[in-house]
């Protein structure tokens, strides 16, 4: 299983962690209409109520809550809510400042300078410095390091230091641009300097908005707002409770029955939500750059030749995956990493669709015959993408679907690197460049296509050191037009994190996927 809290170590991440906190510009938590002036809406909106509870269903953590190793959607829940990160990532994508109020590049790229906030102190009263900072960072990039957050620093992040009590000089490997996204990420949580790993249900501590006052395994954990946060002015609610369930239906039922006022954590199944009216349910939807990729190894008949590749992208009905798959909520894909969530994507090409005139021309009259494995997670998609391919002529198509622990085994045979056709879910991750190394990369032990291409690395580290947004773009399209032309990875759909709240529920922060509770409030 290790290898898959690393390919997926951001499935509660920087923009599919919380889906509460995971709402877009298509959100609305008031029934005001769109088409009415601001000035009405404003009158219609609710007085704010301070000082309200409010109550989440998620599933079971299971494992023990420690913000350094955690995965589960629950587990980063409770620790997000006590311990904090130096940056989030903002609606449009960018990082902004929680304990971290600037940050600066060396000119040579490799070195990045943060500035800490004044004031701030830990729930235990201890005041936050760069040391904490130094320390919490080390647990993670160290090499005995068994953080899923580690996976977001490998071949980026090489030291890191204090210059005094509020500056931390990160020194990296090679110059990496979207460095300060990195930061905001699961398990980067800043905790005291001597913190030891494994105890933090017995103490929790964090610098948060709340404090975690008791946490009963199987049943809950209920947090207090914490009087002396230094963003307190915009906390209005004056608890937090979370309440664990055995599964989504569970968790569904629990809302239906108003037990809880919103769902937290893993994702719900569109046929579980399909009752939840949204004339009495807020339904929040975002879009977040998490796949799954389809990967052909490059390396290997049938897909060693790049015009079968090239068939099976043009045979996939994209539309009717999302649909099938997805429950319409998600977007059509392009055989790019770039989804649309991130500031800069690919212009200029050509949106794939189901073109069967090319097909037929690209297999020039013979069959391809193939398996897909899959674990159970993506057997759906599986399905899907085999039924769409054996009614085309010129494919014949199997699956195979693996319990997790056996597709996600430990060691270089693990099926998911080495399957001739597998479907990884690989979940939203700051920066697209961490795609890049690891899904297109010759040295990534994830590159399951083991598709090699020089001048696509030489692009992408151009990329990783670029400083402006119009070199950037201008790499983007060379970097994309690649990934689509040799299409080693084929990337159907991505990805939406949706939920559902109570109409009591109110201003919920739209920010993508943080654990963001500021102006939030439940009447």
């Amino acid at each position: 299983m290790r290898a898959r809290i690393r390919a997926v170590s951001w499935l509660t991440g920087i923009l599919a962690t919380l889906v509460l906190s995971a709402c877009g510009a298509t959100s609305s938590n008031t029934s005001s209409s769109s088409q009415e002036p601001a000035s009405e809406q404003a009158a219609k909106a609710p007085a704010v109520v301070k000082g309200g509870t409010l109550r989440l269903a998620a599933v079971d953590p299971g494992a023990a809550i420690d913000p350094v190793t955690v995965a589960s959607g629950a587990g980063v829940g409770i620790a997000g809510a006590v311990a904090e990160n130096l940056t989030f990532i903002n609606d449009k994508g960018q990082p902004e400042g929680v304990l971290a109020t600037e940050w600066k590049p060396s000119e040579d790229g490799k070195t990045w300078t943060f500035t800490l906030r004044s004031g701030v102190q830990f729930q235990d009263g201890r005041p936050l410095t760069a040391a904490d900072v130094v320390a919490s960072y080390k647990r993670i990039i160290g090499p005995d390091s068994v953080s899923p957050g580690k996976s977001a620093f490998v071949g980026i992040l090489k030291s890191v230091s204090a210059s005094d009590d509020h500056t931390v000089e990160f020194k990296l490997e090679r110059p990496f641009s979207d460095f300060p996204v990195l930061t905001a990420a699961t398990n980067t949580y800043i905790l005291p300097e001597d913190y030891e790993l494994g105890t933090w249900e017995k103490h929790p501590v964090g610098t948060g908005p709340f404090k975690l006052e008791t946490y009963n395994k199987g049943q809950s954990a209920e947090f207090v707002a914490n009087p002396t946060y230094w963003g307190k002015d915009d906390i209005y609610l004056a608890a937090l409770k979370i309440n664990f369930y055995k599964d989504a239906q569970a968790r569904v039922l629990a809302l239906q029955s108003g037990e809880v006022d919103s769902l937290l954590g893993e994702p719900v199944e569109a046929s579980l939500t399909a009752a939840l009216s949204k004339d009495e349910y807020s339904v929040q939807s975002v879009p977040n750059a998490g796949f799954t990729a389809f990967a052909l190894r490059t390396d290997e008949a049938p897909f060693d030749d790049v015009k079968v590749r090239q068939a099976v992208a043009w045979a996939l009905d994209r539309e009717g995956i999302v649909q099938t798959v997805l429950g319409g909520d998600g977007s059509i894909g392009n055989d790019t990493i770039y989804a649309p969530v991130y500031p800069l994507k690919p212009q200029g090409l050509e949106q794939r669709a189901q073109d069967l005139d090319r097909v037929k021309t690209l297999l020039g009259g013979k069959t391809v015959k193939f398996t897909i494995t899959s674990s159970p997670a993506d057997e759906t998609l599986a399905t899907v993408i085999q039924q769409q391919l054996n009614e085309i002529e010129g494919f014949d198509v199997d699956i195979k679907v693996l319990p997790s622990a056996e597709y996600y085994a430990d060691g270089n045979d693990a099926p998911w690197l080495n399957a001739t056709a597998t479907l990884t879910y690989w979940a939203s991750r700051p920066s697209p460049s961490q795609y890049n190394g690891f899904l297109y990369s010759k040295a990534s032990d994830w590159n399951a296509s083991k598709y090699s291409n020089p001048k696509l690395e030489q692009l992408s580290a151009e990329y990783d050191a670029a400083t402006d947004d119009a070199t950037k773009q201008t790499l983007i399209d060379q970097i994309a037009k690649i990934q689509w032309d040799e299409v080693p990875v084929i990337v159907t759909t991505y990805g939406k994190s949706r939920t559902f709240s109570s109409k009591q529920v109110h201003d919920i922060p739209q920010v993508p996927g943080a654990t963001r509770y500021q102006g939030l409030w439940v009447g």
